[in-house]
């Protein structure tokens, strides 16, 4: 029971690791500390029992509230990012619109 209790308390050190990667934008570090946490929730589970409900319910119900707060940021990111490939592309485009100018005027 202890050992899946402490499991778990590991499992939330790593989300607040995880959500600190994901604000400075350390992606792939991220990446690696969720799927972490995604094994050692899972073997937290197979540990724990009933007899410590109690406990359990308030470490899985931060898990929850760091996760939300997690797919918040992340969703976050991935607006940043999309905004910033489709202003890449058109900075592609306009580079390349210039190079057809200066191709065309040396001609």
């Amino acid at each position: 029971m202890r050992d899946g209790i402490a499991l778990l308390d590991e499992a939330l050190d790593l989300a607040r690791k995880e959500k600190m990667a994901l604000e400075v934008g350390s992606y792939e570090e991220a990446i690696d500390l969720a799927a972490k946490r995604g094994e050692i929730t899972g073997m937290a589970w197979d540990l724990l029992g009933s007899a410590d409900r109690g406990e359990c319910k308030s470490r899985v119900g931060k898990l929850a509230e760091l996760q939300r707060q997690l797919t918040s940021i992340a969703k976050a990111a991935q607006e940043t990012i999309r905004e910033r490939l489709c202003r890449s592309r058109k900075e592609k485009k306009r580079i390349q619109g210039y190079h057809m100018a200066v191709n065309q005027a040396l001609q």
